[in-house]
């Protein structure tokens, strides 16, 4: 299940483009790799996506994090464009993670990655700054869903 909208701070089911002054326009991007951080505290989960993400060329990861804590310091150090978050992480929540993010690096898209789809799981990384949700039975369509949530971003420019 892909999850896209939510919260009164969204224009078209994301985050409003004041919140994110920093983020590139589309001329910018065009040509270069979105960097993603990969954050899940499975080494198989984030090996997977990792492959999936590889076979395109215009992503790059950056690092892999498998905690809450590992994740916000690896976001400050290489601040992604994107952050692929699951949300049971020991140390420090991905809810909790992804705020400590938001604050830090306002600019880069989060996106949640689950195992299971919960209103109230939805609703915790919204708030938080979550700009998508997508469960992990649908991995295979990440790419798409990287590509969905930063075009909106870009297109508002």
């Amino acid at each position: 299940m892909l999850v896209v909208g939510g919260n009164q701070d969204t224009h078209n089911g994301f985050v409003s483009p004041e919140h994110s002054p920093q983020r590139p326009s589309a001329d910018q991007m065009q040509g270069s790799q979105y960097r993603i951080l990969l954050v899940d505290d499975d080494q198989r989960t984030r090996q997977l996506v990792q492959d999936i993400l590889e076979k395109h060329t215009d992503v790059r990861i950056v690092g892999q994090a498998g905690d809450g804590k590992e994740a916000v310091a690896m976001a400050i150090a290489h601040k992604p464009d994107v952050i692929l978050m699951d949300i049971g992480l020991p140390s420090l929540d991905g809810v909790e993670a992804t705020h400590c993010i938001k604050k830090a690096c306002p600019q880069t898209v989060i996106i949640c990655l689950t195992g299971h789809f919960s209103p109230s799981k939805y609703s915790a990384m919204r708030t938080a700054g979550a700009a998508a949700f997508v469960c992990k039975n649908q991995v295979l369509a990440i790419h798409e869903t990287i590509m969905y949530a930063l075009g909106q971003w870009t297109t508002w420019e």
